[in-house]
């Protein structure tokens, strides 16, 4: 279980200093959602290390039912939780086209927030699977760019999440003659590479 606890006071700072010295622990150990309002400072907090805790006893259970034993490692930078796991049955664990994993990796956040009312950002991976869909995405939207810079035509990509089309985002940045566009409404909104010719 993850522990929620809960501050208020006058103002943002007089809040962080009671949390802080209530918990011993520094501003960067705890995940905060905050409701301030004329009078008061209201604050949600959790620690980090209770959520990787968590994160670790959830996906041994998990691998237990599943009958598959998972070692695992979590991380957490800014905020997001990277979990990596290698289990002794990968392709059990992934799922056809990552489906398992992304059913694990939502109950996990929905786990979270049933206990605690507060979204956690956590991203799962198993065999670097993640990491070289990404890779194989990238290098996909990158020939489509060079294409759109060489014959002058835009290119409207193929309906995406929103996690997908922020990569393509940041990714045309480094690209010079092209920019981007989200268009559409969801669940069919795309992308959209524009030449610019400057």
């Amino acid at each position: 279980m993850i522990k929620l606890y809960k501050y208020e006071a006058k103002d943002e700072d007089s809040c962080y200093e009671k949390c802080i010295e209530d918990l011993d622990v520094y501003a960067s150990d705890i995940l905060v959602e905050s409701e301030e309002s004329e009078d008061s400072y209201k604050m949600n907090v959790i620690k980090k290390e209770d959520v990787i805790e968590y994160v670790k006893e959830y996906i041994k259970a998990i691998g237990s039912g599943m009958n598959v034993d998972i070692q695992l490692e979590v991380r957490e930078d800014e905020d997001i939780f990277t979990v990596t796991m290698v289990s002794n049955n990968n392709p059990i664990l992934i799922g056809k086209e990552g489906r398992t994993m992304n059913a694990i990796q939502f109950l996990l956040r929905q786990s979270i927030q049933n206990q605690t009312g507060m979204s956690v950002k956590i991203n799962l991976d198993a065999s670097n699977y993640r990491a070289k869909k990404v890779k194989r995405f990238e290098y996909e939207i990158k020939n489509i760019v060079r294409e759109v810079q060489k014959t002058k035509t835009d290119a409207k990509l193929d309906p995406m999440n929103s996690y997908q089309r922020r990569i393509v985002h940041s990714l045309l940045s480094d690209f010079s003659n092209v920019t981007t566009e989200s268009v559409g409404e969801e669940p069919n909104r795309c992308v959209v590479i524009k030449y610019t010719g400057e």
